[in-house]
């Protein structure tokens, strides 16, 4: 089947001239038949004329004459079939001038036919010994052959090619390639058994030109096939087409036409040409171009990721270092305070940045995963509200809350995941609205076995357009209306989408340009379980009594920590590395340990192993917190593997240190109850 197709494309090609497709024939022959050697002769009388060559060192040109009988050639003239041996030495040519001369091993070739006539040959050799030939390799031969006789008889050969060709009516079912043939006088057409079977017909099936015509897909494919013929009768242009062709079964295929015409006295008498089901090969490349597309979409978008971040990540970090640097210089207590400030607030924007692009990361690569857990559901939308009223204190917009849920409302859901959900819409409802109001409403209604909540976000700001809409949840989309750009990566809601879909529940939006917004979620949430309310308020809190152990290689994490702890009344010791933290805590005993994750020599997870597995950390009188910027599932899952108790991201908050404290100080009385 791959032999015909691709001799089908060499004879076929409109773009080569006739020693172009002679040579790409040499060179296809050679790679079939495993030789190394190519002619193509003309035999007159007792002289042999190579007229087309290929050697491995080019050492044979046209032109070349030598004595008949010196040639194996002659043997297949004698023979007038295809011809061939794999191992001349050990056969009754050992003793024939070819093999004294140029001990050429292997050879196969065919005699040349014009009409009656011998032509020539065309034939493949080598000096090495090949495997033995196989039957069809006398008719890939045979069919050189005939093709070649043909052309250089410069009859109209594709007809008696095909249909008269005992090689090709062999081959033609495995190649998927019919033949085809338009008597235009008797207004006749004449179809191979394989052209029918491609067009799914009967057997007994003998269409008119009409029907034949009909076959082709309405539209783009039957205009071209009948421009193509019109153009063919008309100017005798060859064609070569890729159409869509409805069978007789009702389904759809691509083929192959190839189609020339005849002329007798300036007139068209017969078309007829060759049928090809490329199907197959038209939905690869159609798959193929789809994801070029798609990789050149991918790296479109990832170019527009690195120059939103780089302006994303810069526009923070500028107003941590320039309010840092003034620091440094400034005495009024007030100004400094507004600096800290400032900076806290870039800080909390840059962690954001950092962590919608490691969220868009992980879902692009489906490593995202949610971590459910149990919480008092209105206590979310509550801290929201508390959060975000101070940002509408200065402006000219009202936020009006309106929380449905009861305050014993327990569920089984990723908190963090809601909540940034919540806090991208909110977010994003501040920064476009200049005025009016900004509503924000929760409620639960029970759903199937469990809970359903409904979250509502509405503005009176600027609104989208119907087109921008379509777009919403794509990533960068804020580039789609680059004048109203108010800054951020474009994630935020793409991001906010794929967490819904992953929460099993829905977002639906509706806007009105310079009228406002309102975005719905709702997600199924399972009920959880009432706990015991745990206040870690930091008034509270005193860690004096505590031996706790900082293990840390970075410096400035351990003075980070370290002026944590003191504001918790905390004196730690500190560790360098995992060694450092194993000789220390073989000294003294300690009720906390801060563990980084990666460290030289000997990193947390493996310490943290060793002090739990060599019992000098045991699990009820140490409390051991991995304290790391690797925020992967992995990673924490290797932070329970380890034996660790807690799980804190870098960069972290003092209200996760206070947590941390507070669940040791809780262990260590129940020890002592």
């Amino acid at each position: 089947m791959k032999f015909l197709r691709r001799f089908h494309d060499i004879v076929s090609d409109q773009n080569l001239d006739f020693d172009e497709k002679i040579d790409q024939l040499l060179y296809f022959g050679l790679e079939v038949f495993k030789l190394d050697l190519a002619i193509i002769s003309k035999v007159v009388e007792n002289t042999y004329t190579v007229l087309h060559a290929i050697t491995p060192d080019d050492s044979l040109v046209a032109g070349t004459q030598f004595d008949l009988t010196g040639t194996y050639c002659i043997h297949t003239l004698k023979a007038n079939k295809a011809l061939a041996f794999y191992h001349a030495g050990n056969s009754t040519i050992a003793e024939h001038p070819c093999y004294k001369n140029f001990q050429l091993e292997s050879y196969i070739g065919a005699p040349i036919k014009v009409g009656d006539t011998i032509f020539g040959t065309v034939n493949f050799s080598s000096a090495k010994i090949s495997s033995p030939f196989k039957e069809d390799t006398y008719d890939y031969i045979e069919l050189f052959a005939q093709w070649l006789g043909n052309e250089f008889a410069r009859s109209h050969a594709k007809k008696k090619l095909v249909l008269h060709s005992k090689t090709l009516k062999k081959l033609e079912n495995m190649a998927n390639i019919g033949t085809w043939e338009a008597d235009l006088i008797n207004s006749k057409i004449y179809w191979s058994e394989q052209t029918r079977r491609i067009h799914q017909a009967s057997e007994d099936f003998s269409p008119t030109i009409e029907q034949a015509i009909e076959f082709y897909k309405e539209g783009h494919s039957r205009d071209c096939i009948n421009q193509a013929v019109t153009a063919a009768t008309e100017h005798g242009e060859k064609w070569h087409l890729e159409l869509e062709v409805v069978t007789a079964k009702n389904n759809h295929i691509w083929v192959s036409s190839f189609g020339e015409a005849e002329f007798k006295n300036g007139q068209c008498i017969r078309l007829f040409g060759t049928f090809q089901n490329i199907t197959e090969s038209v939905e690869l490349r159609q798959a193929l171009t789809k994801k070029k597309l798609e990789a050149e979409r991918m790296l479109e978008d990832r170019s527009m990721l690195l120059a939103k971040i780089s302006h994303e990540l810069r526009t923070p970090l500028n107003g941590i270092t320039g309010m840092l640097t003034t620091l440094i210089d400034e005495r009024s207590e007030e100004k400094r305070t507004d600096k800290i400030k400032i900076a806290l607030r870039s800080a909390d924007i840059l962690l954001n940045t950092i962590n919608e692009v490691l969220d868009f990361s992980k879902i692009n690569h489906g490593e995202f995963k949610l971590e459910p857990n149990n919480f008092l559901l209105k206590t979310i939308f509550t801290d929201l509200a508390s959060l975000y009223t101070p940002l509408f204190k200065d402006t000219d917009i009202s936020f009006n809350v309106h929380n449905f849920i009861d305050d014993d409302c327990w569920v089984i859901c990723d908190n963090t995941r809601l909540s940034q959900i919540v806090s991208n819409l909110l977010s994003n409802a501040l920064k476009f609205t200049e005025q009016g109001h900004v509503m924000f409403s929760t409620s639960v209604t029970t759903h199937q076995a469990g809970l359903l909540l409904n979250i509502t976000v509405s503005d009176t700001g600027r609104g989208m357009s119907d087109a921008f809409l379509q777009s919403l949840f794509a990533p960068f989309t804020q580039e789609v209306d680059a004048k109203n750009n108010k800054g951020g990566t474009g994630l935020g809601l793409a991001i906010v989408k794929e967490l819904i879909d992953y929460m099993q529940g829905t977002i639906k939006v509706t806007s009105k340009p310079n009228k406002g917004s309102q975005f719905e979620v709702s997600l199924p949430i399972k009920i959880g379980k009432a706990e015991a309310i745990i206040s870690t308020n930091r008034a509270t809190i005193d860690g004096s009594n505590l031996k706790v152990l900082v293990v840390d290689d970075n410096q400035i994490n351990r003075l980070v920590l370290h002026a944590s702890l003191e504001k918790l009344k905390i004196s730690a010791d500190f560790a360098v590395d995992g060694e450092d933290a194993i000789l220390k805590c073989q000294q003294k005993h300690y009720d906390l340990i801060f563990m980084d994750c990666v460290m030289p020599i000997l990193d947390g997870f493996s310490a943290t192993k060793q002090l739990r597995e060599k019992n000098i950390c045991p699990f009820k009188s140490t409390y051991i917190v991995a304290l790391t910027a690797n925020t992967s599932a992995q990673d924490k899952l290797a932070s329970v593997e380890a034996g660790m108790d807690m799980f804190i991201a870098k960069p972290f908050k003092l209200p996760t240190i206070e947590k941390a404290v507070h669940s040791t100080q809780q262990r260590l009385k129940a020890m002592t109850v």
